[in-house]
């Protein structure tokens, strides 16, 4: 069977045009060298190295192995490489899906930090209000899902990140923006505007409204946190963000807390 070290030997040498000089830089010796050349000719049937010549120049059969072992060599050493930066953490990749797209405004800072210490690790993010994380991690296409989702499982560990507050964002004139704080009932005539995704993924419905019996008037969808608050801000309906995503300034738009004040885990 030919092997990795077979194929060393015949670079080593046509490289060196010597069985002694080959096996020098093979860190073995010459009779150790030309057993093992004897081996994989029995093996293969076939001339390899032409002995009688000086210096030694390799037959048809063994410049043919000499290209497979120029191919094969370098990719193996590359590999090795590569394998032994992952092991200390400075190669391999981090591919991340956000849920949320308001992330983006502090994952970016931290990917900047993370790339000064990690220049040959190879980030991507991927931006998927409708991406199901579960098959995407299990499969292996994306390393890190930045999610609300909770359960570990199947495979999959979820470490919170940090602990934030969903907020009512509502026009500033709004009839609920003299409300300290808001209750279900108070959304039940409202157009909620919301990310696109179902409705068991959205905290203000899994978490707030569905367990007080509250179905909104109408939900509209935008992708985008900017054009949420910029709908909000036309009047065209009210909207429920990590505090984190609003910007205090929001021109036309105003934050309310929801009763309960419930921090939630990211």
């Amino acid at each position: 069977m030919l092997e990795l070290h077979h194929l060393s030997a015949l670079e080593a040498i046509a490289r060196h045009s010597s069985l002694t000089a080959a096996a020098r830089s093979l860190h073995c010796t010459q009779s150790g060298l030309s057993h093992l050349l004897r081996d994989l000719e029995r093996q293969l049937k076939i001339r390899l190295v032409d002995r009688d010549r000086r210096p030694a120049v390799l037959t048809a059969a063994g410049r043919r192995l000499l290209r497979c072992a120029q191919v094969v060599l370098p990719e193996i050493e590359s590999a090795q490489d590569d394998l032994q930066r992952m092991v200390i953490g400075a190669a391999g990749r981090l591919f991340i899906t956000l849920e949320c797209h308001s992330c983006i405004d502090w994952l970016l800072p931290a990917m900047l930090t993370f790339r000064d210490g990690h220049g040959e690790v190879e980030l991507d993010v991927r931006l998927g209000a409708q991406f199901d994380p579960l098959p995407g991690l299990l499969d292996g296409s994306v390393d890190l899902v930045i999610t609300g989702e909770r359960s570990s499982g199947r495979g999959v560990l979820a470490d919170p990140l940090f602990r934030h507050q969903i907020v009512a964002v509502l026009p500033r004139h709004h009839h609920l923006a003299g409300k300290a704080f808001l209750s279900p009932e108070d959304f039940a005539s409202e157009t909620i505007i919301t990310y696109p995704v179902s409705e068991c993924r959205l905290d203000l419905y899994s978490r707030f409204l569905e367990p007080a019996g509250v179905i909104p008037r109408r939900r509209r969808t935008a992708e985008m946190t900017a054009m949420i608050v910029q709908w909000v801000a036309l009047g065209l309906g009210v909207a429920a963000l990590p505090d984190w995503a609003v910007p205090s300034s929001a021109a036309g738009c105003c934050w309310r807390f929801f009763s309960g004040r419930k921090r939630l885990s990211w």
